[in-house]
C-alpha cells in the first residue's frame, strides 16, 4: 500500500466559488510533483493572455487534463470510496 492522490481541478473560493471537478487521474504520492509540473508547464505554454488556471481548466475536458497530468493519454480511474466518515464540510 502506498499513499496516492486523485486529481480534481478548477475549484475556487470567493467571487468565482466552485467545487473542483475530478479528472479521473490517480498517481502514487511520489509521482505528484512530476504530474503537477507537466500540467503547469502545459498551462504556461498553451494559455491565452486572458487565461488564469480556472478559465484554462474550464475550457479543457477531463481527458485533455488527464493527458496533461500524465504526459500521455490514459483512461479515467474511479475515485476510491472512503472507508470512514467523510470529514465535516466535505461533500459526498
Amino acid at each position: 500500500m502506498v499513499d496516492a492522490y486523485y486529481f480534481c481541478v478548477g475549484g475556487a473560493v470567493g467571487k468565482y466559488a466552485a467545487v473542483a471537478r475530478p479528472v479521473g487521474y490517480r498517481v502514487p504520492a511520489t509521482e505528484v510533483p512530476a504530474a503537477l509540473e507537466r500540467l503547469l508547464r502545459t498551462y504556461i505554454a498553451e494559455r491565452s493572455p486572458e487565461d488564469n488556471l480556472r478559465t484554462y481548466f474550464g475550457r479543457h475536458t477531463e481527458e485533455e487534463l488527464r493527458t496533461r497530468l500524465s504526459g500521455v493519454p490514459v483512461q479515467a480511474v474511479e475515485r476510491d470510496v472512503p472507508v470512514g466518515a467523510v470529514p465535516h464540510g466535505v461533500a459526498e
